[in-house]
């Protein structure tokens, strides 16, 4: 259960920091173009430092300074840190980015310049949330990983985005098409509509990842992607290690949806064709919940895609 104050706080932070109400905009021209009977994108790019994980960082950090605690660490290729860095800033906190060493993470220098420490750790993603979490517990600093403690405290922070989608629409959307990292957003969306009696089927999209692959497989568990590779375009969605993995793929399987596979070349197109058509700028990576969509049998619905990043911060 999330304490009842620290919901209220959290809903008063959000109005006072400008994070979350982000805008839900009818893609017309992309109906048109990809034979969607109708298609809304919720641009999540909107968020101050550009990405959905503003929302994330803000319910970390409120949990921390009411546990007394004004440093957090946790890993990231690169959004999560720069919204964790943006929120600090914002509440006088402190906090330690941990980057793996195999990763670009091209947001290093504005997570900096807004108040973030660096620690590039040596090996992989895992890798950096292991060290970070080990920090944590010796320093006392709040462990603000996906899956860590905190777990719940993200996933909940994501419901939100259903709410508002539900609000804009006046009605339940039939497919929410939502990018696949972690797995956090698309569970905490799906729990955001379970929480208010609606029940979208929902599409998981991704590249080089275990959940997606997995539902793919039609498995009920996430299988690693043989011979993964992680590149400069599907860095924000690859991996076989998820922390919230299994659950965003329950999400998946309960709302009876569906997984798509978008290889990059087809991240990197549908991000051109959205500026095209809609003149928005969208993080490839997050394109590829548009663009997803295309490998449904049937696109006769109202389709919501979460636009989970804008296109100049090329990281989802």
């Amino acid at each position: 259960m999330i304490p009842l104050e620290l919901i209220r706080e959290f809903e008063k932070q959000m109005r006072a920091l400008r994070i979350g109400d982000t805008p839900l905009r009818r893609a017309q021209k992309l109906e048109k173009r990809l034979g969607i009977r109708r298609l809304y994108i919720k641009l999540e790019g909107e968020n101050p430092s550009g990405t959905h994980k503003d929302r994330n960082a803000l319910m970390i950090a409120l949990d921390a300074l009411t546990k007394g605690q004004d440093s957090i660490a946790a890993a990231t290729c690169g959004n999560f840190g720069a919204a964790i860095a943006y929120v600090c800033g914002k509440l006088n906190m402190n906090c330690a980015i941990y980057v793996p060493s195999e990763f670009e993470a091209p947001r290093k220098a504005e997570i900096e310049a807004m108040g973030g420490r660096i620690v590039v750790v040596k090996g992989d993603y895992e890798a950096a949330i292991r060290q970070s979490a080990e920090d944590s517990l010796a320093r006392n600093w709040y462990n603000g990983n996906p899956g860590g403690p905190s777990r719940d405290l993200g996933i909940y922070s994501y419901t939100f985005i259903a709410r508002e989608i539900a609000q804009s629409l006046g009605r339940q959307p039939d497919w929410v098409s939502v990018p696949v990292g972690n797995g956090t957003v698309l569970c905490g969306i799906w729990q955001g509509f379970r929480a208010i009696s609606m029940k979208p089927r929902v599409l998981g999209c991704s590249n080089n990842n275990a959940a997606v692959y997995g539902i793919v497989c039609r498995q009920k568990v996430p299988v690693p992607v043989p011979d993964l590779k992680v590149t400069e375009v599907n860095e924000p969605l690859s991996g076989n290690y998820l922390p919230d993995g299994q659950e965003g793929m329950d999400a998946i399987l309960e709302s009876n949806g569906s997984a798509a596979v978008v290889p990059d070349e087809d991240l990197v197109l549908a991000s051109k064709i959205i500026m095209e058509e809609e003149g928005l700028d969208i993080l490839p990576a997050s394109a590829g919940a548009v663009w997803g969509i295309k490998q449904l049998e049937s696109r006769n619905h109202t389709f919501v895609a979460i636009a989970t990043g804008r296109g100049h911060l090329r990281r989802a």
